[in-house]
């Protein structure tokens, strides 16, 4: 290896700063503490120390890469792959590297020590993580200690994400790695002025015990060393000298921490943005600047309503790609699967007969429709199901019940969900950590009555921060009167919340506004019940239409039709909508069925205010197309191969629906 560089004679497209090499060359063994402001190359410099690492001879299992969001993890898988590096068999070890979230490595850890999968997928994430801390708290457990006994480094990104119990199960299981004589290294790295979630952990209960980044130092003071990366590599001048600026205000030591959320709005006030009072508009689609953009904003219900205005009334989707990202997101199974299984039968898939299905699918569906379902290349397509059935990358055979009962896990395909590309991103500035983008447009957050001074200002200006550092050309700004006001999100009785807005009275009825999209909200036998679909036929065409349209149906707006119209008390709760491809202004292609959640949240929203049941919603869009699995009992009416394969294809749906809906006593 090259000294101070963290690469070989070969190597192209990266020369680390000193800095930089600073970390990327550090012995393995090594405690490192990288404090990386955005732009700085710390993606870059957490890539190229994975590659080091497999250079001074560990082996992927030894290497343990945990980050905070899916997003984060995406932007690393990526850059990993990007590598340009000259030894053939790093570049083939990179690949074998898996990198999760800390919600999914706990759940793994929870479930290798015994726990059942349904009862860890119906928790709630932080008591997941709490479990584990308790597994890596516990001595005695031998299935940990063996777990932890193979690693040999531990890389943490974005740690000062992690307030509350995600901090508490990081610093255990560092402190459990190197306990009893054992030296294992780790590289932490993050920026503590990006700090921007310690309101979750207040929310959830599970309160912030001290500043993670200090916590990290004290606990393991003895041979840990801090690095500074400090230069801006990603952004124009203006805007790293900006950056840079910004970050002494939040820095410093003589400013109160409501003066610099002060600082911080004055500067996002003076951002250049759209003339006030001109309304966003699918007319913003059709002049977007050359790169990546996005619209950031400061909650899901201005994401939601901003998309809703891009996309206008338009029945087709946008003819760029718009992707919408909202907080609470479950990860899908990608739609490749079932395109390639669907018609398997038997229970136990050998790799000669796979390639052969391949080829046969490749047959099927011309170029567009396969880059348009993100289907990999065979080799992929093989690693990646072995590895999420259990089985290794090189398996001879996959069992078809292992890869069925895993696709529901927390990252069992996260490189598929790293490959998301799009024109534009609409989302929150908290999801947005971890990402970067050519041009950031800022949706000022709209001013609320009777608003309270926040309880953490120095959080809400590190999201600030967070906002504008995410550009790396252009920064501009949307006036908050430039998108209509966002739903309000609506706690139910049923333990689900839903964007939701309820519109006033009026002759015609009254206008209401509800999310639908949650997880559960499609009955996923419905896809493939030849009795709601008129036959055998009609299923295998629907599944084929799926599979060949995906890149038209995305975006592409369906109907909601209620299936029962008897407007009797008795029968409201058993109420189902059928949900239709849009065609003009009318219903057309049945597609598949709400279940019973969907009835059981509209009539925790509407049935206190006196409403029935709306018996037609509009302006909802198709999200993806998606992998769906059978588990428990099949539907008597879905027919072979379905019955057998278990996998066929479903969709996802996003947006606030608008419907009419009248009083029950008829005023």
């Amino acid at each position: 290896m090259t000294a101070g560089t963290g690469s070989q004679p070969g190597d192209t497209a990266f020369k680390p700063n000193p800095e930089q090499a600073e970390v990327i060359d550090a012995p393995s063994e090594a405690w490192l503490l990288v404090v990386a402001g955005p732009g700085t190359g710390k993606t870059q410099v957490a890539a190229m120390r994975l590659a080091h690492l497999i250079r001074s001879g560990l082996l992927p299992a030894q290497i343990l890469v945990l980050s905070f969001s899916r997003s984060a993890v995406a932007t690393l898988t990526r850059r990993i792959a990007g590598l340009q590096l000259a030894d053939g068999h790093v570049v083939e070890d990179l690949r074998h590297l898996a990198i999760r979230t800390f919600d999914s490595w706990a759940f793994r850890i929870l479930r290798q020590c015994g726990a059942a999968v349904p009862e860890l997928l119906g928790r709630q994430h932080d008591d997941n993580i709490v479990a584990a801390t308790s597994a890596l708290a516990d001595e005695s457990n031998a299935i940990v200690a063996d777990r932890l006994a193979g690693i040999r480094h531990v890389i943490v990104d974005e740690f000062q994400d992690l307030p509350g119990v995600r901090a508490d199960m990081v610093i255990e299981l560092l402190s459990r790695l190197n306990a009893e004589g054992r030296r294992v290294g780790f590289t932490v790295l993050g920026d503590p002025v990006q700090s921007i979630y310690r309101w979750a952990a207040r929310a959830s209960g599970h309160g912030a015990a001290g500043d993670p980044w200090e916590r990290l130092k004290t606990r393991m003071a003895s041979g840990l060393r801090e690095v500074s990366l400090t230069r801006n590599h990603r952004s124009t001048e203006k805007l790293a000298s900006m950056a840079a600026s910004l970050r002494k205000i939040l820095q410093s030591e003589d400013l109160t921490a409501p003066k610099k959320l002060a600082a911080m709005q004055r500067f996002l006030e003076r951002i250049p943005g759209m003339p006030a009072g001109t309304q966003l508009s699918p007319d913003w689609l059709a002049s977007l600047p050359a790169g990546s953009v996005a619209i950031l904003t400061r909650t899901n219900g201005e994401a939601l309503r901003v998309v809703k205005m891009l996309l206008g009334d338009q029945v087709e989707g946008p003819a760029v790609s718009v992707r919408l990202r909202t907080a609470g997101e479950t990860p899908s199974a990608p739609a490749w699967i079932a395109s390639l299984l669907w018609r398997f039968k038997p229970q136990n898939v050998a790799r000669s007969t796979f390639e052969t299905v391949y080829r046969k699918t490749l047959e099927e569906f011309d170029p567009d429709a396969r880059t348009a379902l993100n289907m990999p290349s065979l080799q992929v397509c093989w690693a990646r199901l072995a590895r999420a059935s259990g089985a290794s990358d090189d398996a001879s055979a996959i069992d078809m019940g292992d890869l069925r009962e895993r696709l529901a896990w927390p990252d069992s395909f996260p490189d598929d969900q790293t490959t998301e590309q799009a024109a534009v991103y609409i989302t929150t500035v908290h999801q947005a950590k971890g990402m970067e983008f050519d041009n950031v447009s800022l949706l000022d957050p709209r001013a609320r009555k009777n608003q309270k001074e926040p309880e953490d200002p120095l959080e809400l200006a590190n999201v600030g921060f967070v906002a504008v550092t995410r550009a790396g050309r252009v920064l501009n700004r949307i006036p908050s009167d430039s998108v209509y006001a966002g739903p309000f999100d609506e706690s139910l009785r049923t333990g689900r919340s839903r964007f939701a807005m309820l519109g006033s009275p009026g002759k015609t009825g009254r206008m209401t506004n509800f999310q639908f999209g949650l997880a559960g909200d499609i009955d996923p036998h419905s896809l493939v019940d030849a009795e709601f679909h008129g036959g055998d036929e009609q299923v295998t065409e629907l599944q084929q239409m799926l599979a060949s349209r995906a890149a038209q149906l995305r975006g592409h707006k369906v109907i909601l039709k209620r299936l029962d119209s008897d407007e009797e008390e008795s029968r409201m709760r058993d109420a189902r909508w059928e949900i239709c491809l849009q065609e003009g202004t009318k219903a057309g292609r049945r597609l598949a069925r709400t279940t019973q959640q969907v009835t059981d949240d509209l009539l925790a929203y509407l049935w206190n205010e006196g409403l029935w049941l709306p018996n037609t919603i509009f302006n909802l869009r198709i999200g993806e197309i998606v992998t769906l699995c059978a588990r428990g009992d099949m539907a008597e009416a879905v027919p072979e191969p379905w019955r057998s394969s278990r996998l066929w294809l479903g969709i996802t749906l996003f947006g606030t629906g608008d419907f009419k809906t009248w009083k029950r006593n008829g005023k």
